[in-house]
């Protein structure tokens, strides 16, 4: 009985202890993200206006996450969830216009 007990006690700490973590999560990759896109413009796979379009994305993307803050000062389950889908779509979306091979 104090076993299962003792599990239970660790398994709560543990989940306690990773939700800050998974939303620190969402803040690196917004950070490696912003990075990719100042990349792409520096190498000259991103045009200006593709640029524009990611930056505008990526802030949009910001604004969704402090206002998932804002509520209760932390992101539950599902916020995490909807970010994270917004995040790979940007993901997706930087990378598809890096590699679309326009003239710059």
């Amino acid at each position: 009985m104090k076993k299962n007990l003792w599990a239970v006690g660790t398994l709560v700490l543990g989940m306690l202890v990773a939700l800050p973590a998974s939303a620190a999560k969402a803040d690196r990759r917004q950070v490696s993200q912003q990075a990719r896109i100042v990349q792409g413009v520096k190498s000259g796979e991103l045009t200006g206006r593709e640029a524009v379009r990611l930056q505008y994305q990526h802030r949009e993307l910001q604004r969704d996450i402090r206002q998932a803050r804002a509520d209760d000062g932390r992101l539950d389950v599902r916020e995490r969830a909807g970010i994270q889908r917004e995040q790979n779509q940007l993901n997706r979306r930087i990378h598809r216009q890096k590699h679309d091979a326009q003239s710059r």
